[in-house]
């Protein structure tokens, strides 16, 4: 791969990372994302059925990362010194690493992950609310994690039960944010299905971020308890 190849190659998978609109015709088709709200239970155990990994909180990521990537990077290793071609050491680093585990047992296992929402305007069509929704940022040893979904729903709905439908609304009316939280389902796509990198808040902190195909979308109420 020349100079110019490579650069643009890189530039394409940094903006990967903060991009929303990704799409490839080879991935299947969105799942339905007009689903219940509904409560949180009480056994984590009980938000999923196996084989899938829950990766809700800092301990169930580093415990996924530790199986399928052995050790994290030396964050050091990876800025670009004076003089470096922008993002060489992270896209050579990156290509490694998906080498490596390209074969690897988890990658053809689901994993499930909270990202964050609010409830947005009233559907009547569906007696449930738009969502608006972000990424959950979780402080690891290993870096941040944000996971990226890709094949995102075309619509989706939270659809709470018809006893709490007229609360809901209420609070709507009101301007309260009702705060939400997004269960996806998925599993880590082939061809780059964990992207190192750093995040843009003015530290140069490490980012790793695993890239799940979506295949199932939940909503629950806050607060995610664990």
């Amino acid at each position: 791969m020349n100079r110019r190849s490579r650069l643009l190659h890189t530039a394409a998978s940094l903006s990967l990372i903060f991009s929303l609109g990704f799409s490839l015709e080879c991935l299947a088709d969105p799942p339905s994302g007009i689903q219940p709200l509904e409560s949180l239970p009480h056994d984590r155990a009980l938000l999923t059925g196996e084989p899938i990994h829950t990766l809700l909180t800092a301990a169930d990521q580093e415990r996924f990362l530790n199986e399928l990537e052995k050790q994290p990077p030396d964050w050091n290793q990876l800025h670009d010194p004076p003089g470096e071609e922008l993002g060489t050491r992270l896209f050579d680093f990156n290509r490694q690493r998906d080498a490596l585990r390209e074969e690897h047992p988890l990658m053809r296992q689901r994993v499930a992950f909270w990202w964050s929402g609010v409830l947005g305007e009233y559907r009547e069509a569906h007696r449930g609310f738009s969502v608006v929704m972000g990424p959950e940022f979780t402080q690891t040893t290993w870096g941040l994690v944000r996971f990226k979904p890709l094949q995102l729903p075309h619509e989706m709905v939270a659809v709470p039960s018809a006893d709490r439908l007229p609360t809901l609304r209420d609070r709507r009316v009101e301007g309260e944010p009702v705060e939400i939280g997004i269960l996806f389902t998925g599993t880590l796509i082939p061809w780059e299905s964990i992207i190192y990198a750093f995040s843009h808040d003015g530290e140069k902190q490490g980012l790793i971020m695993p890239v799940v195909q979506v295949d199932g979308v939940r909503y629950f109420f806050r607060p995610l308890s664990d």
